[in-house]
């Protein structure tokens, strides 16, 4: 009888153990409802304007919701009147500035909005934003950029690094691990920062945009669409803070998992988080634009924007470089 009892208990065990779902090694102990929740300031200042200017012009990219951020109660002060919209390519939402009068020789746009940023973990839960996206649409993201080519030397490198053979998440895997071994974070000389997929090829050294630009290049070379996102980071142990600048990561899709993060830039600089940074992102960042080459309209003149986070402003359609421009943060209970 104790024999039988015993039985049917390792039996019922055995049928659990199937039950648990199976979860790399590696995985922090972190979910994707570690959250922040913050308000996010994104300030523009012009100055000095030429007094006989004619006509200004402003587009400033706004973050959007999407199933790892939550953006809310969008607060935009400006002297000039403005329309909000979502480029045609990418989706991203664009908030446009335009002169219909006097213009004052110096100009303020403070935008305001409220953010909650969730951990993205992409390799052990499906993307929440879907993994349906439609043929078309992941067209763009096999297709090269102006600093971003997908043959030559990208693609000889890609060769170099992944196995024919090889299925497409076990590719994105090789070309991360050999950029985490071969690439070095670097902002000095001249070159970097333009997102230049041959300048990091060559030199070896860059700054996110490089870095990440080359990891899309060899990506999209061995059929895997890649894209790249632009945003801001919070800085680590702090509730409130100026933020210095952009910060850029990239995604990759596979079949049936969706859109997969990497951050290659940040894992280079803390190789402790290595592992981490391959299919998952900290909530301490929030995320404004996806792509390159991004087009904004100005009457019937097409403006190029090689990525788009800051500002685009033009007076009189000539570039405008008197512009200075703060972001900052502050966490939320």
């Amino acid at each position: 009888m104790r024999k039988r009892i015993l039985f049917s208990i390792l039996t019922v065990l055995s049928a659990s153990l199937l039950l648990i779902p199976l979860v790399r090694r590696d995985s922090p102990a972190k979910t994707p409802d570690t959250k922040l929740n913050f308000a996010f300031s994104y300030k523009l200042q012009l100055g000095e304007i030429p007094e006989n200017s004619k006509t200004v012009e402003i587009w400033v990219p706004l973050p959007s919701t999407s199933g790892v951020q939550e953006i809310a109660n969008y607060n935009i002060n400006s002297e000039l009147p403005y329309e909000l919209y979502f480029d045609p390519e990418y989706g991203n939402r664009i908030a446009h500035f335009a002169s219909n009068g006097q213009i004052p020789q110096n100009l303020d746009v403070a935008i305001n909005l409220d953010v909650v940023r969730f951990e993205q973990d992409g390799l052990n839960h499906v993307s929440k934003s879907g993994t349906d996206s439609p043929t078309e649409k992941l067209k763009r993201y096999l297709q090269p950029d102006l600093l971003v080519p997908i043959d030559g030397p990208i693609e000889a490198e890609a060769k170099e690094v992944v196995n024919g053979s090889l299925m497409p998440f076990q590719k994105i895997e090789a070309i991360y691990n050999h950029l985490f071994e071969t690439m070095k974070y670097d902002k000095s000389g001249i070159g970097w920062g333009k997102g230049d997929a041959l300048y990091a090829c060559e030199s070896r050294q860059g700054n996110c945009t490089d870095i990440h630009s080359l990891f899309i290049g060899m990506a999209r070379s061995q059929g895997i669409p890649s894209r790249f996102i632009m945003g801001f980071p919070l800085p680590e142990g702090k509730s409130t803070a100026p933020i210095p600048g952009y910060h850029c990561w990239a995604e990759f899709y596979i079949d049936g998992q969706g859109w997969v993060p990497v951050d290659i830039s940040e894992a280079i600089k803390h190789p402790e988080k290595k592992d981490y940074f391959f299919g998952r992102l900290d909530p301490n960042r929030v995320a404004f634009t996806t792509g390159r080459d991004i087009k904004v309209n100005s009457g019937e003149t097409s403006h190029t924007l090689n990525y788009f986070i800051y500002p685009y402003v033009l007076v009189d359609g000539q570039p405008f470089t008197g512009a200075s421009y703060n972001f900052s943060f502050a966490q939320k209970n």
